[in-house]
């Protein structure tokens, strides 16, 4: 951890789960990649990106323009059951750190700076994930089913910032798709965004980085307000 004056952190930081903190997007590619295939169309390496990140609603929304069916009520139910209980018997096998997660973490918590795991995962599936990461990190946990609308939308960040009694422009949030960027800059927030998977483009108004390896609580202030980051990173 570096040493650095409350000035130089941020009021808060706001972390999406999957994809950023725990490697679990390949683990929902075997399920979407399934899905896809039950409903008689395999899913092309295009429409798969446009769905990460992406609120259950909105998955469905886009698998259904890409396989022609509408896919509401008592479908919607049953796929998305099929869905969620294929990815979760996924994770309890297969769960792991993405790199420097665990230790942006550790510094998160010496600093003492309140702290959100900020998710549009449902709060079934997402159980399984914050088991393996420890829900006690975590001040306030917001979850897909916890508001109206999901990311991209900016509900779930400026819920998590409500409970945590901060300005979202204050707050620093780290993300790793386009859809979850998208929705921490409409709220205001400082982003810093990290892709996951490989073409990803650039989000207006979030800062894109490599990864959080070597990132400390520093380093996410340096990195988003666009101060020189050599004495904050990789320290």
């Amino acid at each position: 951890m570096t040493s650095t004056s409350p000035a130089q952190l941020p009021a808060a930081v706001c972390l999406d789960m999957d994809g950023t903190l725990v490697d679990t997007e390949r683990l929902w590619d075997i399920a979407v990649f399934e899905l896809a295939e039950h409903m008689g169309r395999p899913l092309d390496e295009a429409t798969r990106e446009r769905t990460l990140g992406n609120s259950l609603h909105g998955f469905f929304e886009i698998l259904g323009e890409y396989t022609g069916r509408r896919i509401e009520g008592e479908e919607f139910d049953r796929l998305a059951h099929r869905l969620n209980s294929r990815v979760t018997e996924l994770m309890r096998t297969d769960m792991r750190w993405r790199p420097g997660a665990e230790e942006l973490l550790a510094d998160i918590a010496a600093t003492g700076i309140p702290v959100a795991l900020v998710t549009n995962t449902t709060a079934d599936v997402a159980v399984v994930p914050l088991e393996f990461i420890d829900r006690s990190r975590f001040d306030v946990v917001v979850t897909g089913c916890m508001v109206a609308e999901g990311k991209p939308a900016p509900d779930p960040y400026l819920l998590a910032c409500a409970e945590l009694g901060v300005e979202p422009g204050s707050a620093v949030a780290v993300e790793d798709s386009v859809t979850g960027a998208t929705a921490a800059v409409a709220a205001g927030c400082r982003v810093l965004y990290i892709p996951s998977t490989d073409g990803q483009p650039d989000v207006a108004g979030a800062h894109t980085h490599s990864t959080l390896e070597g990132v400390d609580v520093a380093g996410l202030h340096a990195l988003t307000s666009g101060s020189p980051v050599g004495a904050a990173v990789g320290q």
